[in-house]
């Protein structure tokens, strides 16, 4: 093994067990100048030239990326290197506790094989006026497959630098030891009775001891895979024998929120619903979408959506995902509302449900909107505006959206088990819901 090898396997494996951390304000060299690597775990780029990534089931692509423990599926993570510059990109997993830290264990503890890989599958974009490189990783791979239940994080990085981060990825390794029944349904009479939506569910483990559900088991509910506004640990309502009930709780309601708004340029030749111009301005293709308006005042509409996801689509492709161009997509918000304070966010699965410089909105004075530009791949999209009224706060897009219990959402619930023995977060069940 030469130096260089010997030095990036030497750092994976500091990394992974926990001798050395990623932590806030340690810098290791990332492609963006003063962006640091952090803890907890997060969906982030840290390199400016990645876009579209997409981690999710190799069966499809709507599902969350979860695998069942010793199961043999897999996930497929896709994203495009729009920098210009060649890169081979090694990644390796790190098993995390409940709230995303890393968890105590070694590598050897959790992971079968080497304990790192290389992402080897790449091609050019074909046809598009955008160049770019696309990489796809089908994992676990042989020489990295995870033995254990719990959050995982996928790391890839530089494989000439491992110091280097490109991006990081949450997913979830599951079993199958309880059931979880559940529904979602109108709160009680109260405040949240029109604009809530509330989770009721029972976690069934009759093969299984929990001497302390208060303290062994953690709750952790989310609404449309967003991490930004999940519920963790409500207590249980009832304890029963092989049972533990959450039923009709205060602390398991969702703001219902509202049906996505949407477009659809998987071709570039002609208009579709909400849009208003296609222009090609040499070299790149701009999409201007209609003015939207504040929904909050209005009442409920129902109409299809991806309850806030995004798919690459192209018409008449052989590869979609080589095939399909980049366009710069221009939103607008006409709104009187809000503009006395806070700041507006276009947002979505397609960033994350990040509120940062690339999809923050500037108000325009002169023509009284809120305007901003996103470099988009071609597809389908799902999108809200939020207002964060102070830095630091959490997004609300129930301001501009507005909020009803009509609206159709996905739940999960995620049930974990404080392994005191073991010393790590084991995920005993995952159950999807959904409110029609």
């Amino acid at each position: 093994m030469n130096i260089r090898l010997l030095r990036a396997w030497l750092f994976v494996k500091l990394l992974t067990t926990g001798v050395i951390s990623l932590t806030a304000g340690v810098c290791f060299g990332l492609a963006n100048p003063g962006v640091y690597f952090s803890t907890p775990y997060d969906n982030k780029v840290f390199a400016s030239g990645i876009h579209t990534v997409m981690l999710r089931s190799s069966t499809w692509e709507l599902a969350l990326p979860v695998i069942e423990k010793g199961s043999g599926q897999q996930l497929e993570l896709r994203f495009d290197d729009l920098s210009g510059i060649p890169h081979n990109y090694g990644y390796t997993l790190v098993h995390c506790d409940v709230s995303w830290q890393p968890s105590p264990l070694s590598q050897q503890e959790y992971l079968e094989g080497f304990g790192q890989g290389t992402i080897r599958e790449s091609a050019n974009s074909f046809n598009t006026t955008f160049d770019y490189m696309h990489y796809r990783l089908l994992f676990p791979e042989e020489d990295c497959v995870p033995v254990l239940s719990g959050n995982y994080a996928l790391v890839v990085y530089e494989s000439v630098d491992p110091e280097k981060i490109v991006l990081t990825r949450r997913f979830y390794v599951t079993e199958k030891t309880v059931q979880i029944e559940g529904s979602v349904k109108q709160p009680l009479p109260g405040e949240f009775r029109e604009s809530g939506q509330q989770v009721d569910f029972t976690v069934n483990h009759p093969g299984m001891n929990i001497r302390d559900p208060f303290g062994e088991i953690t709750a952790v509910i989310r609404q449309n895979g967003r991490d930004d506004n999940l519920i963790r640990s409500p207590k249980p309502t009832f304890i029963q024998s092989g049972k533990i009930i959450y039923s009709d709780q205060d602390g398991i309601i969702f703001p219902g929120g509202n049906e996505f708004r949407n477009f659809d340029f998987k071709n570039l030749k002609y208009l579709t619903e909400n849009m208003a111009t296609i222009a090609f301005r040499n070299p790149y293709y701009h999409l201007f979408l209609k003015p939207d308006k504040i929904r909050s005042n209005k009442p409920h509409f129902s109409k299809p959506d991806l309850n806030g996801g995004f798919l690459v689509s192209l018409e008449k492709a052989n590869d979609k995902h080589i095939e399909a161009d980049y366009g710069y997509v221009h939103f607008t918000l006409e709104d009187p509302l809000v503009t006395t304070g806070g700041t507006i966010y276009v947002t979505g699965g397609f960033c994350d449900w990040s509120t940062g410089e690339s999809n923050k909105m500037i108000y325009n004075s002169a023509s009284g909107c809120y305007e901003v530009t996103l470099l988009l791949k071609q597809g389908f999209y799902d999108y809200c505006y939020a207002l964060v009224e102070t830095p630091g706060d959490s997004i609300d897009e129930t301001a501009v959206e507005g909020s009803y219990y009509e609206t159709a959402n996905d739940y999960s619930v995620l049930i974990y088990y404080h392994d005191h023995l073991n010393r790590y977060d084991r995920l005993l069940g995952i159950l999807p819901l959904t409110k029609h």
